[in-house]
């Protein structure tokens, strides 16, 4: 829980500030899920839905989204890794990518599918192509920058 109240402050001053200047073509990475997915993978599942609720529900009353939408794909998706982090090794790279960005596609498509159910259907294959597909892709980089730098910060080192 403690990663949880110190890491949503920095979220949401990464996001407002710091993100606008390293987005590439109008696509930033959410450093919410990124939190989400580091501190669910140590969590049980029911924890880590609790958590992604809380960070979802965060999001939510700072975006301007309708009120539940990242709530309700955050505690989603933080069950999902809770649960998947129990049941696979978690410790390659390649598989910690795959589970962030595939959360990340998993985690906007369902608000995708909630939105097109309550505002109406939305053309599927631009919005997937040109706006998730980055942005899962440029989410899952940097939430491996951030775990290789925790990761690093974390390893004692010792005198030769």
């Amino acid at each position: 829980m403690r990663w949880v109240l110190a890491g949503l402050p920095l979220c949401v001053i990464g996001q407002a500030i710091l993100l606008p200047s390293l987005s590439l073509g109008g696509i930033r990475p959410d450093l919410f899920l990124v939190l989400l997915f580091l501190v669910s993978r140590r969590l049980s599942p029911e924890a880590a839905t609790g958590t992604g609720f809380l960070i979802g529900l965060c999001q939510d009353a700072l975006s301007g989204s309708p009120l539940g939408l990242h709530a309700f794909s955050d505690s989603l998706l933080g069950f999902l890794t809770a649960r998947l982090g129990r049941d696979i090794h978690l410790e390659k790279p390649l598989a910690l990518f795959l589970i962030l960005a595939g959360g990340t596609l998993t985690s906007r498509a369902i608000a995708l599918a909630l939105l097109a159910f309550f505002f109406g259907p939305q053309p599927l294959l631009p919005i997937f192509v040109w706006g998730i597909a980055p942005e899962a892709l440029y989410t899952a980089m940097v939430g491996m920058v951030v775990l290789w730098v925790s990761q690093f910060r974390s390893t004692p080192v010792t005198a030769g």
